[in-house]
């Protein structure tokens, strides 16, 4: 790690757990009968799957668990009964799931104590349910086993949506932005033609010109750039080195703008020997790009703070700074495709980040205040050399 008077670490010390926890996976129970709830509860009670614990949510009723599901985000698992109101309102609720709420999402296995009520091919063959066991032969490990494959299965669903949204998104805002600088180019063009015919000077025009060109080209750079990031392999990382590589990307980068970092800021870390797995190339590019920007939307006195404190299995990674900050409603665009505050910026530097956050299943938050600083919370739920618990424990 290089140390100098702008690069400073804090000593050393004990850091008591974040009171924030990684986002729960939301599981919903349906069943009419309350042993099967407590049974189900006190089993999964210490599961966890990439570091997030379940959040597990009762219904009683086929129609209590269709209204839960019309009104509660994100709920990744069902257990579902077959036998409740009547001898199909399982099946029911399944069908209306796919059907009625479109959620193609929600994995669904259904849990039957009276198979005969449901013959398990003509459901699965019927309906678009994801698993079919009977209550007897649903062992803990078997329960284990289960939740695992179903919420890696949402968990994959989800992410692909999430980049197909995303992606549609960016191709919406380069359409956006290829339009605007083309209108530009060829407005200015026509009129460089007609005041070169009168025999006027059209240097301004052929100027203007040739910024937005450049304008463009920064922009298909910078989309050729993000189309490339791709998670490539873990490695077991100390979390010192890599704000230390980040440190001096950002110093190379600033001085390609004439800007000294030290000159204009001071970077404080103190993150505890913590150790996260994550691929280095990107984690590099993704504090990097925290830290221009810090620096460029800084205040005099300019100065960040990098700390990761053990929450749960993982970390929570904070990146502070004491500069402009921003607007709620800056904040609620900030990671959009080419938003920026900067009337020459091209905006894809927080969109990186977040698209390097959700490659490794993190999540990532922003506070701010204006004209007093912002803060970046990036939440790993597991360390390195820490599996889930139920790799680790449950088999």
């Amino acid at each position: 790690m290089v140390v100098d008077e702008d690069l400073l670490f804090a000593d050393e010390e004990e850091f008591e757990p974040a009171v924030r926890e990684p986002q729960r996976w939301r599981i919903l129970i349906v069943d009419d009968e309350e042993e099967v709830h407590t049974v189900t509860r006190l089993v999964l009670n210490d599961f966890t799957f990439e570091g997030r614990k379940l959040d597990l949510i009762s219904a009683y009723s086929g129609k209590e668990s269709l209204e839960l599901l019309r009104d509660t985000e994100d709920i990744a698992v069902v257990l579902l009964d077959v036998v409740m109101e009547d001898n199909h309102a399982g099946l029911e609720v399944a069908r209306r799931i796919r059907e009625d709420l479109n959620n193609p999402f929600t994995r669904i296995i259904l849990r039957t104590g009276q198979p005969g009520q449901a013959p398990e091919n003509k459901v699965i063959s019927e309906l678009d349910i994801n698993d079919y066991k009977q209550k007897t032969e649903l062992t803990a490990q078997k329960l284990f086993v289960t939740m695992t494959t179903a919420l890696r299965s949402f968990r994959d669903l989800k992410t692909i949506e999430t980049n197909r949204n995303r992606l549609l998104q960016l191709a919406m805002s380069v359409a956006h932005q290829i339009r605007n600088r083309t209108m530009s180019i060829a407005g200015f063009a026509n009129i460089a033609v007609r005041e070169l015919m009168a025999g006027e000077d059209v240097v301004s025009h052929l100027d203007t010109i040739r910024t937005e060109a450049s304008r463009l080209e920064a922009m298909v750079a910078s989309v050729s750039d993000f189309a490339s990031l791709s998670r490539g392999a873990k490695e077991d990382l100390l979390l010192k080195p890599v704000i230390d590589e980040a440190y001096a990307a950002t110093e190379k980068k600033l001085a390609s703008k004439e800007i000294s970092f030290a000159d204009v800021a001071t970077l404080s870390v103190n993150v505890n020997d913590l150790r996260i797995e994550a691929d280095r190339d990107l984690i590099v590019r993704m504090l990097q790009e925290l830290l221009m920007n810090a620096v460029v939307f800084r205040n005099e006195d300019c100065h960040i703070t990098i700390t990761a404190e053990p929450l749960g299995e993982g970390c929570i990674l904070k990146i502070k700074d004491n500069g402009v900050g921003m607007s709620p409603e800056t904040v609620s665009y900030i990671f959009d495709p080419f938003f920026s505050s900067l009337p020459d910026g091209v905006g894809m530097g927080l969109c990186t980040v977040r698209k390097i956050v959700d490659e490794h299943g993190w999540e990532i938050s922003v506070s701010s205040t204006e004209h007093k600083g912002s803060t970046f919370e990036i939440v790993i739920p597991f360390l390195s050399g820490r599996a889930p618990r139920e790799e680790n424990k449950q088999g």
